[in-house]
């Protein structure tokens, strides 16, 4: 209540909108939603209208106060048109009928409003981009174009009607994915926030791993997996367990750097982690037509592998430094952690249980909210009860409970709109790159010069599709970086693997993967800079780091393709692929690291990571062989282990408990 009582009419404003807004999405997913072109510009309209509420210019007099007003509203006319019009803009002929003069004025309005939404939530780099296909569409620009990229161009008023009035522009599928997916689990991660799952998984994190050695950062692999599985943002999960771990990983000896690259690549993973994923895993499910739950139930095992690969990483930097663990009375216990805090595990694991059931995903992210705030209540019944036990409570106690935790939900409903902000303007942005890659027809062109240049091999198609992820992470959140891969690159894939049997699925999950290195690839990674800034670290190399840690990230894709790591319905070859997956990373971290229980040689080095490139290799006479050659350098480290002792462990100062 303390929070109302600090908000001044603007933030009133901005706290009725939000809170309109997440009820209006909770209002889809229990109706069912409404028409498409209504459902998704009453849904822009909320978000766009919030973020130039939000991220404005300080407030002054005379012209700055026009400036700060008027975008709003612009917003608030250009993003409503299509909604009081919706019967003539469902009932024209597109490329046909001629365009009112308002939907010129509009169309532009709400173009040039989107990249500057995106400017003022994500960067100046996607704005941008979508500027430049606007721009490579226009059919002035396309003569003078080389004959690969050349396009009979389209004009001004079919770009305005193509990207405002069609379906095909600025509502096109990532808008629909977000009215009626993302925003939901986005709230779902609010609520569970502001009951304070995100300090239990910290805590369990903390009381599972902070006595092994470098604790702080096995921890931090736990409670970014944990905090992950209800965010689905890398940049919020720094934020949430960064604050915690980060200090506590300086504290034991890890570098401030090598700190924050940790915690970047374990943040990183939590948009691959069951049950809640990134918002690109819904996005898979629209254009695939794939069920949320075979998603999730094939990502599981490649999850396990990508943590267990930073886990090699972490282990091994440990005891290369000589770190040890947190001391006994430096770690709380988890026994009384778990009592205190064993319901919070309980929201994410109903929904699995739901998507088991084969209910609508808008179903399943209801029932999580509706658990947590049936959690919630109980959990204030309890402690009302038990002070009723001891000293008696009063109605007013009973009532200021009550109202406190209706207060709560209304508060998370704000806060998940909140959050939701920097998708709604990357998915309106990513709708106009879609659009003019449909209107020009690149698209099929990228895939034909991708199948081009590969010849008939995928291994190569795979890698120019990871360079191209690695060019577009530089300026592209992971969402869109993924749509525009996947338009772009999926149908070369599908070519190139057809003689291998590269499934849909498993195609779009390489992209979706690789659209992930836009959280650590340098010069513009801005989870791996929020962690910089946490660990008082140089950002350049916090995100060199984190590219280092999150290796993992860049060898899944390719086991997708070749091996049967996602062909559940082959359960031995399943689990002798993973088996050899966690020897393989094993291998791999031991030859980046140099070290395993003692310095490792160069050459050593270099038979290692032949080892690893055996076991992730498919087939059983590789994996042997790749297991043999690490089992054999293990044992020589072993032996020289026994002879010569352990190394001297490096003192650690202790840390507090709780993040300053």
């Amino acid at each position: 209540m303390n929070e109302s009582a600090r908000r001044g009419p603007l933030e009133w404003l901005i706290f009725v909108v939000a809170v309109a807004m997440s009820a209006y999405h909770i209002q889809i997913a229990y109706t069912g939603g409404y028409e498409p072109l209504f459902q998704r510009a009453l849904s822009y309209l909320f978000g766009l209208t919030l973020i130039f509420l939000m991220y404005r210019r300080p407030a002054g007099g005379g012209w700055r106060a026009a400036i700060v007003v008027a975008p709003i509203l612009l917003a608030v006319v250009s993003a409503f048109y299509p909604i009081w019009e919706i019967e003539y803009f469902l009932n024209r002929l597109y490329y046909v009928d001629p365009l009112r003069l308002t939907d010129y004025v509009l169309g532009v309005t709400i173009i040039v409003l989107t990249l500057e939404a995106a400017r003022r939530t994500i960067n100046n780099a996607l704005p941008l981009i979508a500027l430049f296909f606007l721009i490579y569409s226009y059919n002035g620009i396309a003569p003078y174009l080389p004959w690969e990229f050349g396009h009979g161009g389209a004009s001004f008023a079919h770009i305005v009607e193509h990207h405002y009035i069609t379906y095909d522009g600025l509502w096109t599928t990532p808008m629909s994915v977000f009215s009626v997916y993302i925003f939901l689990f986005i709230l779902f991660g609010a609520f569970l926030e502001r009951m304070g799952a995100s300090e239990f998984y910290v805590k369990l994190s903390m009381a599972v791993a902070g006595r092994l050695r470098g604790g702080p950062a096995k921890a931090a692999i736990f409670a970014s997996a944990m905090t992950g599985t209800i965010m689905g943002s890398a940049n919020a999960n720094v934020v949430t367990t960064g604050a915690f771990t980060i200090p506590m990983m300086k504290r034991t000896g890890f570098r401030p750097e090598t700190a924050a690259g940790i915690e970047t690549a374990a943040s990183t993973g939590g948009q691959i982690m069951p049950p809640v994923m990134g918002a690109s895993a819904f996005l898979i499910v629209e254009f695939t037509g794939i069920s949320y739950w075979e998603i999730v139930k094939v990502s599981i095992l490649p999850a396990v592998l990508y943590f267990f690969s930073v886990y090699a990483i972490v282990h091994l930097e440990a005891r290369k430094g000589g770190l040890v663990g947190l001391s006994r009375d430096q770690v709380p216990p988890l026994g009384p952690v778990m009592k205190q805090g064993w319901f919070y595990l309980l929201p994410p694991m109903i929904i699995l249980a739901v998507l088991m059931t084969g209910r609508p995903v808008p179903y399943a992210g209801l029932a999580g909210i509706l658990s947590v705030v049936i959690l919630a209540a109980l959990k204030g019944a309890l402690i009302l009860i038990e002070k009723a036990r001891k000293e008696g409570v009063t109605v007013g106690e009973v009532l200021g409970a009550i109202t406190g935790g209706l207060w709560n939900i209304i508060e998370a409903m704000d806060k998940g709109a909140r959050q939701s902000l920097p998708i709604a303007a990357a998915v309106g942005t990513v709708g106009l790159i879609m659009g003019a890659l449909f209107q020009t027809g690149l698209g099929l062109k990228f895939s034909s010069m991708v199948t081009a240049l590969a010849g008939d091999s995928l291994l190569l198609g795979i890698f120019l599709v990871g360079i191209a992820s690695f060019v577009l992470g530089m300026g592209l959140p992971t969402s869109a970086a993924y749509i525009v891969l996947s338009v772009m690159a999926v149908p070369a894939m599908l070519e190139l693997g057809e003689s291998v049997g590269l499934s849909l699925l498993a195609a779009h999950l390489i992209v979706f993967w690789y659209s992930l290195d836009s959280c650590f690839t340098p010069p513009v990674c801005v989870p791996a800079y929020t962690a910089a800034g946490l660990a008082n670290a140089n950002p350049s190399k916090a995100a060199w780091a984190a590219f280092m840690t999150a290796k993992g990230m860049y060898i899944m894709p390719l086991m997708f393709a070749f091996t049967p790591i996602l062909m559940l319905d082959k359960p031995f070859l399943v689990a002798e692929t993973f088996v050899a997956g966690l020897l393989g990373f094993i291998a791999i971290a031991a030859a980046i690291v140099g070290h395993m229980y003692f310095p490792i040689s160069f050459p050593v080095r270099m038979i290692l990571g032949a080892s690893s490139l055996l076991l992730f290799w498919p087939g059983m006479f590789p994996h042997l062989t790749g297991g043999l050659i690490l089992g054999g350098i293990f044992v020589i480290q072993r032996k020289r282990l026994m002879t010569e002792g352990e190394p001297a462990a490096r003192p650690v100062a202790p840390p507090p408990l709780e993040p300053a």
